[in-house]
């Protein structure tokens, strides 16, 4: 398999380290890199008072999927469910948490959940749904496990090792995976027509297989790779003028691009880089 994650490295709203003190982040090792982007959650329990409060966060489409844990280790519960690929903006508040909580999360390219995944994750687009719809089994073996090991560097070890043991490779679609080359290798600026023909598949079929593996068509999956990439480039500092990233990014003219960017930004992108680096 080509490995998608070297030509496209997805990125938040926020590029300033302004959470290292709150969560905790891990990188995949080399035989799970192509289908996951990272590890996260927080170090160790939370206590009475050590909850800070934030202002809300925005939370832009990043082209990334996350199956997120939250454990109560006062009543031994463990919440968890699929956070399936969004085309929009939110914001994330801040909650105070009661003492003694813990989170986790495996996060996902939104290519990577088919290799894992014992079901279809068409359902998953702009939702948060139970894990148990696409991977069958796994709130077992994390209630028992993060339960019981609060060290995230452990919990990453431990992830791991079951994530090798679930991984399908039978699973592996030509004719998506050919697709999402193009429109990677094209940073998103291919034509839906310009993919079908690259695959050699028809429109119909393509989307359905789409819709089955990744929970997206092929035309939102461009959309945002190509949002991506803008924002990449202009976070920094990779393209001079407006003009310069409607060129490269095939857009009819500068109100389409600014239009466009606010979709999925809520704000402009002389906004945007006011708020990365603050």
């Amino acid at each position: 398999m080509e490995n998608l994650h070297l030509l496209f490295q997805p990125i938040g709203a926020y590029l300033s380290d302004t959470t290292s003190n709150v969560m905790s982040y891990g990188s995949p090792c080399s035989l799970l890199s192509p289908y996951i982007s990272s590890y996260w959650g927080t170090e160790g329990l939370t206590s009475e008072g050590s909850v800070q409060e934030f202002e809300p966060s925005l939370i832009i489409p990043d082209a990334r999927v996350d199956i997120i844990f939250t454990v109560d280790h006062t009543n031994g519960i463990v919440h968890s469910g699929f956070c399936g690929i969004s085309d929009y903006p939110d914001y994330a508040w801040s909650i105070r948490e009661r003492s003694n909580m813990s989170r986790f999360a495996i996060q996902f390219y939104f290519w990577g959940a088919q290799y894992f995944i014992s079901d279809s994750i068409a359902n998953s687009y702009n939702a948060y749904v139970n894990i148990e719809t696409c991977f069958s089994g796994w709130e077992t073996f994390f209630e028992k496990m993060l339960l019981n090991v609060i060290d995230f560097q452990e919990r990453v070890k431990l992830t791991e090792q079951f994530l090798i043991e679930k991984m399908k490779q039978n699973q592996y679609n030509h004719n998506v995976m050919n697709a999402l080359s193009n429109i990677l290798h094209t940073q998103g600026t291919s034509s839906v027509k310009e993919i079908c023909n690259h695959t050699v598949v028809s429109q119909r079929q393509l989307e359905r297989m789409f819709k089955n593996y990744l929970g997206i068509s092929i035309k939102k999956a461009s959309n945002l790779v190509r949002y991506q990439n803008l924002w990449r480039d202009i976070a920094y500092a990779k393209i001079g003028t407006i003009q310069d990233a409607v060129d490269k990014y095939h857009y009819v003219d500068q109100a389409h691009l600014l239009n466009d960017f606010k979709k999925f930004h809520t704000m402009t992108p002389r906004d945007a880089l006011k708020l990365a680096w603050q």
